[in-house]
């Protein structure tokens, strides 16, 4: 399926507090739709954030630790690892609600889990409690991806959706174009014709984009012409996925498809 058209909301009300908007925009999604929900979150407090994860993620080591219940939040560089379900090149700086962090992560991006799971037909707190059950086969995880200018990307993929989730949103954190964070590349889908539809060339930084995460999509690479590439310099793309993840070793739903692996 194809992405179909682009719907722009920017009274969020409409979606939190009326059971036909809910069934509007649901429609919408599982037909190929992208939900833009405008200025959802404070730009200065995106701003902020990225600059406490360079600092993070220049000032110590990265290191990996499995989605499950009571992880630690914590940074990890990957670059193309043949572990990978999907193969891709990022810096990841992943939080959860039990943990307690000096940005209050989980405060900055609350709402987005609310909507996502008011259009999951979901409570609008599920997966959001300090203290899980350890027997939970999910949980909500902040995903902050970095990008390196010619470095970054993401094989075009399938993320599962069902009752855990109709969506894994993304955070529009970078504003894109000449002398802007990065100039090429990003998230995509495919629209009409099967063009490719770029995250950031629809939405702006503070805007939330909804979608039907099991269609095909990836992170094409970020200023592929550019020279002067490095991790350290932190220049180039950032995004934030809210996502309800299995955790390690559940069979509840499938796994991420990677559309490109050989």
């Amino acid at each position: 399926m194809l992405i179909k058209n682009i719907s722009y909301v920017k009274n969020v009300k409409k979606i939190l507090q009326s059971h036909f908007e809910v069934s509007k925009y649901q429609d919408e999604i599982k037909n190929g739709g992208i939900i833009v929900i405008q200025n959802l979150f404070d730009k200065k407090k995106i701003n902020q954030l990225k600059k406490y994860l360079i600092e993070i993620g220049k000032n110590s080591l990265p290191e990996y630790h499995p989605v499950k219940v009571g992880a630690p939040n914590h940074h990890r560089l990957v670059n193309n690892d043949p572990r990978s379900i999907v193969q891709c090149a990022f810096h990841q700086f992943s939080f959860y609600r039990w943990n307690q962090d000096l940005m209050d992560v989980f405060s900055i991006f609350e709402k987005g889990f609310w909507i996502k799971n008011i259009l999951s037909n979901r409570n609008k707190n599920d997966f959001l409690k300090i203290n899980p059950d350890l027997k939970d086969d999910f949980v909500a995880r902040v995903s902050i991806q970095f990008y390196p200018s010619g470095i970054g990307y993401l094989n075009e993929h399938s993320d599962p959706v069902g009752e855990h989730q109709i969506s894994a949103p993304l955070v529009i954190m970078s504003d894109k174009g000449p002398k802007k964070d990065f100039s090429t590349g990003g998230s995509y889908f495919y629209g009409k014709n099967k063009k490719k539809i770029f995250v950031e060339d629809i939405a702006k930084v503070g805007d939330l984009v909804i979608y039907d995460s099991s269609l095909p999509h990836g992170v094409e690479l970020v200023d592929k012409k550019i020279k002067n590439k490095n991790w350290i310099d932190f220049k180039g793309r950032w995004t934030a996925v809210l996502a309800t993840n299995k955790v390690d070793g559940s069979k509840s739903t499938r796994n991420s498809i990677d559309l490109q692996k050989k």
